[in-house]
């Protein structure tokens, strides 16, 4: 019923509604209470701050409500690390232009999950929630993810090459 209704791919089990800020999702869902609530709050709380038009990836929309789940934080370090050694780690700049949310291969759709949330953990761990709050606030302001990038860590991360470079380096020595 939950899919019909609302025209969710396969794997779906949950849906913020950015215009009627609501959320959809069915009864007995899985961790409802401790992932999935959590998580479609966040992407409504998250867009509520950045906005609808500057250039706000999936990638980042969806790391940032995972990182909400407090579980999710748990798990991404082994599961990024898996998806490194088979050799099936997106770049970056394939992040910012997939829109996965029509993907019926559970299995791509778990894995680009895993990534963002993991982009998001490297972030925040690395460089502290401050400037992650600064970088969201730079794009809430219009710049782009790079200049974004530039502003906030300008002696770190200088662009979306070097972000891949740091955070395939993060991934490694975790």
């Amino acid at each position: 019923s939950f899919l019909s209704a609302t025209n969710q791919p396969q794997w779906s089990e949950g849906m913020a509604d950015y215009a009627n800020k609501a959320i959809s999702s069915y009864s007995w869902s899985e961790g409802f209470l401790d992932a999935l609530l959590p998580h479609e709050m966040t992407h409504l709380i998250f867009r509520d701050y950045v906005g609808f038009t500057g250039e706000i990836p999936l990638w980042l929309d969806e790391g940032v409500a995972q990182w909400m789940e407090p579980r999710k934080r748990e798990l991404v370090k082994m599961a990024v690390s898996r998806i490194a050694e088979q050799g099936k780690l997106l770049s970056v700049e394939k992040m910012m232009s997939l829109d996965i949310r029509t993907n019926e291969d559970s299995e791509f759709v778990g894995a680009y999950y895993v990534q963002a949330v993991s982009l998001i953990s490297f972030l925040i761990t690395k460089y502290g929630p401050t400037r992650f709050t600064n970088f969201c606030r730079q794009l809430r302001d219009g710049k782009t993810v790079a200049e974004s990038l530039v502003f906030v860590y300008p002696t770190a991360i200088r662009g979306l090459e070097e972000l891949q470079e740091k955070w395939i380096a993060y991934i490694e020595e975790e």
